[in-house]
């Protein structure tokens, strides 16, 4: 276009100052044709010497070029302008100006009926397009997301859809790559299980015989040597309950409870568990007061597994709860959800736990830095919490950890009941 318009330029200030208008304009025609374009030549004056107006939208370039020498282009959505400053043979200045419509922008103003319906047409090809690109790219993801998801609420079994991986593309290499990690995952877990629970299994057995033969010890032994055998006896007894509890966590984290599956009373479970932990604790100078909702049931609830998850997040509160304090337990009934459940709070006046431990007392063996808080655990087994967290996951149930204002642990339990007119 800069090289058609320096070339033109001469031929235009020649017709011009030979022919007057009358050739200009012929001139013009034989450039422009049939093209709807217009070619302006501007005198010393700022005028066209057809006396046509310049386009509004054009009278910057055309300006700029009468201070500049150089050939100055402009694009527009409507249409392409090119200006040119020059010397005429005679000695006279001229400024080319040049405006040539786009054939996209003159079919979009075109009135009839067919140009807006190419338009139209072009429009919706493209959209669908789009959203056929989009689907074809996020459904997949959305896919990969969900079974993501799954795996981190503990579905190890969860996979990528299988139809991601029968793409052609690095989405189909992303969805085998997350189910061989998954099954990878899986494997491990299984196997930490498996081990888990027979070394439990196997250590119990051993631990039998040597209680037989502190027994017997006892019995020949002289009477000096009860402190010792009594000092063995209690840590026989811890490694008791450690497998004990092993046993219980692993199968509770297998998603196995027990076959007795029953319409349990929680309100008369909760009663009895507070009693029990009250007895205890004021050997210890605490207590344990209740205030509880009655007549909150679970169908389909495992009893014993309901009492070890309650007995030890309320052992727990009254092992840190301070000297001569008494852990609050609360138990409501909430109705206002759209399924009804039932709301259990144990509240201690311990020291608390650092915020970003609160999600990780719930591990097993999981224990807070000395330094920076209260030692969760601290003559227990480390594994109250974590078997509590898997058996209300099992009934459905959430359980969460916060401190309370101004000290103290506060644990929450929620677990789905039946509905009042079921009752």
């Amino acid at each position: 276009m800069a090289t058609f318009v320096s070339r033109v330029a001469g031929e235009a200030a020649q017709a011009y100052e030979t022919g007057g208008s009358q050739e200009f304009a012929r001139f013009e025609r034989s450039l422009v044709g049939d093209s709807n374009g217009q070619i302006y030549l501007i005198d010393a004056l700022g005028k066209d010497v057809l006396s046509r107006p310049i386009p509004a939208e054009s009278a910057g370039i055309v300006q700029a070029a009468r201070g500049d020498g150089r050939v100055i282009e402009r694009y527009g959505f409507r249409s392409r302008s090119v200006s040119y400053r020059f010397i005429s043979a005679s000695g006279r200045p001229y400024v080319l100006f040049v405006n040539i419509p786009l054939k996209f922008a003159a079919l979009r103003d075109a009135g009839s009926g067919s140009g807006i319906l190419f338009i139209c047409g072009v429009a919706a090809m493209v959209t669908l397009f789009c959203l056929w690109l989009v689907y074809h790219f996020l459904a997949p993801i959305q896919g990969i997301q969900s079974a993501a998801r799954r795996v981190a609420s503990g579905d190890l079994n969860a996979r990528a859809p299988v139809e991601i991986s029968k793409r052609h593309d690095e989405l189909a290499s992303l969805a085998l790559d997350f189910d061989a990690m998954v099954e990878r995952t899986s494997l491990l877990v299984g196997s930490q299980r498996d081990l888990l629970s027979s070394v439990s299994h196997e250590l119990r057995s051993p631990l039998a015989r040597f209680n037989m033969s502190l027994g017997l010890l006892r019995r020949q032994f002289p009477p000096e040597s009860d402190e010792l055998l009594q000092r063995m006896e209690r840590d026989v007894e811890k490694i008791n309950v450690l497998l004990g509890q092993l046993l219980t966590f692993s199968r509770l984290e297998s998603g196995l409870s027990s076959s007795q599956k029953e319409r349990v009373d929680v309100s008369q479970l909760v009663h009895e568990v507070v009693a029990d932990s009250d007895f205890e604790a004021r050997g210890h100078g605490k207590s344990v007061r209740l205030d509880a909702d009655n007549d909150i049931y679970v169908e389909k609830a495992d009893p014993e597994t309901l009492r070890s998850a309650f007995e030890n997040i309320i052992r727990n509160a009254v092992r840190f709860t301070a000297p001569n304090s008494a852990v609050q337990v609360l138990l409501r009934s909430d109705t206002e959800h759209v399924s009804p459940q039932a709301v259990l709070s144990v509240r201690d006046f311990g020291p608390g736990v650092p915020e970003d431990s609160l999600l990780q007392i719930f591990q097993p063996f999981f224990r807070v830095n000395p330094k920076s808080g209260a030692v969760m655990g601290n003559g227990g087994t480390g594994l109250g919490l974590a078997i509590a967290l898997e058996a209300i996951r099992l009934h459905g149930g959430t359980i969460l950890a916060q401190n309370a204002d101004p000290t103290g642990l506060e644990v929450k339990i929620t677990l789905p009941t039946c509905n009042p007119a079921q009752r």
